[in-house]
């Protein structure tokens, strides 16, 4: 049973952060011959462009309340992701954003929903999961929240940034003598810049002053021998946001283009 759930929290894991990590297929985007080869590197990334957040080289996604983005799936609209309200954690001010994905049930009879959180700073944006999962056969399972660096818009192509965060799950049996030790899922997140100042054509619409980024995340739960590499190619349009997203989750492919926006 046991083994069961941990397998639920990586699927909702994963689904969390799908968007922004997951294993990408091959992509041929219409893109112009303009790519920044690095001779711009940007402004200022800082001594340590891995982890220092430096100046800022434009806002590639706007954080507003009421802005929102609808992104289209399979052939189907998903439903906007909206920015609702600000939250102050740790003296540090987020957006919150609803339908960041859609929330799953696990197979499993697991349902998890998760609150995501996004802020910049400088030139970095990050994104604050929250995963919660409801009390399933008289078991309360309780996951800490993380943090990690999607996007960094100030970075030359070519160069890349790494971002690690802990996920500790605890578990509660009611009525039961023995207590479950915690799991421990440990996340190394790596970014690089592909491309700079380019144009993505999507939907019809084409976008200009896009970034191009690849991103990977590697999961790996202690003392299971579990390891989850995924990947994912995104395409961030200076004032507007994401545009696409091309990943593959397992076997599965996932295509997200743009199909409407709100930036105030």
């Amino acid at each position: 049973m046991k083994k069961s759930i941990i397998r639920s929290l990586v699927i909702v894991l994963i689904t969390a952060i799908g968007f922004v990590s997951c294993d990408t297929e091959p992509v041929d985007p219409v893109l112009n011959d303009n790519n920044n080869n690095g001779e711009n590197p940007g402004n200022s990334p800082g001594s340590n462009p891995g982890t220092e957040p430096g100046t800022s080289d434009g806002d590639y996604w706007p954080y507003a309340i009421n802005n929102q983005w609808v992104f289209e799936q399979d052939g189907e609209a998903n439903q906007p992701m909206k920015i609702t309200s600000t939250e102050v954690v740790n003296n540090k001010t987020y957006y919150k954003i609803d339908h960041f994905f859609e929330n799953e049930g696990t197979g499993d009879g697991f349902t998890g929903n998760a609150t995501m959180l996004l802020r910049k700073e400088g030139g970095s944006y990050s994104v604050r999961v929250s995963v919660e999962i409801p009390s399933e056969e008289g078991m309360s399972i309780t996951v800490s929240p993380f943090e990690y660096i999607f996007l960094k818009d100030n970075l030359e192509v070519g160069q890349t940034w790494t971002d690690t965060a802990e996920q500790v799950t605890s578990y509660e049996i009611e009525g039961s003598p023995i207590p479950m030790p915690d799991v421990v899922m440990n996340l190394t997140f790596e970014g690089k810049i592909l491309a700079k100042d380019v144009t993505v054509t999507v939907n019809g619409v084409t976008y200009n002053d896009v970034i191009k980024i690849s991103f990977k995340q590697t999961a790996v739960i202690e003392g299971m021998g579990t390891e989850t590499v995924t990947n994912s190619e995104i395409w961030f349009a200076k004032n507007i946001g994401p545009v696409k997203s091309v990943a593959n989750a397992g076997t599965d492919t996932f295509t997200q283009e743009l199909q409407s926006y709100i930036v105030n």
